[in-house]
């Protein structure tokens, strides 16, 4: 994997690229050209100061006049301590062909009726000076982006151009101004200008507490669902910025929460009582337990097979927290996480709950992240893939898996068949599990312990189809990205990760 590098002048821990697609990133120059990065391509990345004063900062991705790859920092801005994680706003709300009424509707409620003095409107954006309009066709970038971090809340920024360096960058000396990676542009040509900050207290009398993650959904752009330590779940309402509802999630802290894909209503959460559970805003009186961590210690007496929502160890044992989850953005009924202290990263099924159908042990050193990337291009010996998901770990190694849909399909009928017929012949705790395992395709070593990782989505332009494309679901669209990524015309090479590993920022080509 060959990588592109920028030395942060902090440590990094937060990362996210941005899902927007330019007007010209679609354009059969870029498609062609799929050895470099999109123009359009946006990396956002957080600092982890143990102080309050933290930044985030924006960064793209250059090619000089030596067909060299070289990093420029878009924008910049202070952040009250460091941030848990950062996401921007995806992109189902912001292509512009694929845009149906509700969502013009809320782009309209977040650009007017603003108090904040940060706010900009999106027809001030729409009529800016034609030195802007040169600017954005010359550098790729769209005008406007939405941001999210979490940290002591939930901040939401707004990526905008800076107008106080637009005539330095007109069309005519941008090309020119940006072609050695020795110059550097005066000053960032974007700003990071705070919307709002959201918190909801558990109650009257205590103060917010601080958040670990936070989930933006994809079919309903306007709901963020957030985790704290305080044991709740809070759903926001991004137009009103009010909370929807606040519930308490587990007995512990919650680690992380993931909407489910391709839905408004189900998202997931893992915490430090070391279990998954599934929750449905239609009914929150009650939340599903798909999968429980319990230490390997036995239990006394005879052992009992594992009743649903429970692993089959011993209930003797004391919890694991759960530190992550992920679902698989191309198959909603799989998701990864991983324990505290562990080696391993379980890929659990929702359809078969209670124990782990795969477990990528690549790793010999602690898992600290997970994410799933894009299927493998083209159609392999296996079938075709439901998914690149990559590990960074504790051991500097930043690791890649490809878990084919057989794979996937055989690991959940074992998983299916292992619950009904062989806890009851468990002599040990592992030995009743018969856990798949799978070994990693690809493999980075970092300079450091890699802390975080994201998957960057290739935008690919026959997704701008017909105008019965502006009126498809979720799921349509993405069927429609599937088909994109797993057809031979698809180039290789397109896939695109970065990895934080100290003050160190990779940006990897797989």
């Amino acid at each position: 994997m060959s990588a592109i590098t920028y030395e942060a002048p902090w440590p990094v821990y937060a990362l996210a690229w941005s899902g927007l697609e330019a007007r010209e990133a679609t354009s059969m120059e870029d498609r062609e050209s799929q050895s470099s990065i999109p123009r359009s391509s946006r990396l956002a990345v957080g600092s982890f100061l143990e102080e309050h004063t933290n930044r985030i900062q924006v960064l793209g991705v250059h090619t000089d006049e030596k067909n060299e790859s070289y990093v420029e920092v878009l924008a910049d801005a202070l952040h009250p301590y460091p941030a848990t994680k950062l996401g921007f706003q995806p992109s189902t709300l912001r292509t512009r062909d694929s845009l149906d009424g509700s969502d013009k509707v809320v782009e309209d409620e977040w650009s007017t009726g603003e108090v904040s003095e940060a706010s900009v409107s999106m027809s001030s954006v729409s009529s800016m000076s034609t030195v802007m309009g040169a600017m954005e066709q010359s550098d790729g970038y769209p005008d406007s982006d939405l941001l999210a971090s979490s940290a002591d809340c939930l901040h939401i920024w707004e990526l905008e151009r800076n107008d106080d360096v637009a005539e330095m960058y007109g069309a005519m000396s941008l090309r020119n101004s940006l072609s050695s990676k020795k110059r550097n542009p005066p000053a960032p040509r974007f700003l990071l200008k705070e919307k709002c900050a959201l918190a909801h207290a558990k109650s009257s009398i205590s103060p917010p507490a601080p958040l670990t993650s936070f989930s933006w959904n994809a079919p309903s752009p306007n709901f963020i669902v957030t985790s704290s330590i305080d044991t709740t779940c809070t759903i926001w309402d991004l137009p009103t910025r009010t909370a929807l509802t606040q519930l308490i999630a587990h007995d512990r802290e919650v680690y992380d929460v993931d909407w489910c894909p391709g839905s408004s209503d189900v998202f997931a959460s893992v915490g430090a009582d070391g279990s998954v559970r599934v929750f449905d805003l239609r009914n929150l009186e009650h939340s599903t337990i798909i999968y429980e961590t319990i230490s390997q210690v036995p239990s006394r007496g005879h052992r009992h097979p594992g009743r649903s929502g429970s692993s089959s160890y011993g209930s003797g044992g004391t919890t694991l927290p759960l530190l992550r989850i992920a679902f698989n953005p191309w198959d909603a009924n799989y998701l990864a996480t991983f324990h505290s202290d562990s080696n391993t990263v379980q890929i659990l099924d929702v359809r078969a709950p209670g124990s782990p159908i795969l477990e990528l042990r690549g790793h010999s050193g602690a898992v600290n992240c997970v994410g799933w990337g894009p299927p493998s291009q083209g159609v392999g010996r296996n079938g075709p893939s439901k998914g690149m998901i990559c590990t960074g770990g504790d051991d500097a190694q930043c690791l890649v898996y490809d878990l084919a849909s057989t794979t996937l399909r055989s690991a959940s009928a074992q998983g299916r068949r292992s619950q009904n017929s062989m806890y009851n012949r468990s002599q040990t705790p592992n030995e009743g599990l018969r856990i798949g395992a799978e070994v990693p395709v690809l493999a980075y070593t970092a300079p450091s312990m890699v802390n975080n990782v994201s998957w960057l989505r290739t935008p690919f332009g026959n997704r701008r189809l017909s105008q019965q494309s502006k009126h498809r679901n979720f799921y349509q669209n993405l069927l429609s990205e599937w088909t994109d990524y797993t057809t031979s015309s698809v180039a290789s090479g397109s896939d695109w990760l970065a990895l934080c590993a100290g003050q160190a920022v990779k940006i990897l080509r797989v």
